[in-house]
């Protein structure tokens, strides 16, 4: 089964081109399997990105305040 990557029309093996746009037909994706969900390490990249963000206010803080002149 081919489709066109444009419209989205399913065509036959055998057909090369798209008959509505004329773009050139590709072979149908096959479904993707679902991958599971990894919740301790997305909790760690979320509490490291707050804890980076933390950081940059408080150099920002303290650069602002005049303290590391």
């Amino acid at each position: 089964m081919k489709v066109c990557p444009v419209c989205g029309i399913e065509y036959s093996d055998k057909a090369e081109f798209c008959k509505k746009c004329e773009t050139v037909l590709i072979d149908q994706p096959k479904p993707q399997e679902k991958v599971p969900t990894n919740y301790k390490r997305l909790f760690l990249m979320v509490l490291y990105t707050f804890i980076f963000i933390g950081f940059i206010a408080l150099l920002y803080f303290l650069i602002g305040k005049g303290l590391l002149r």
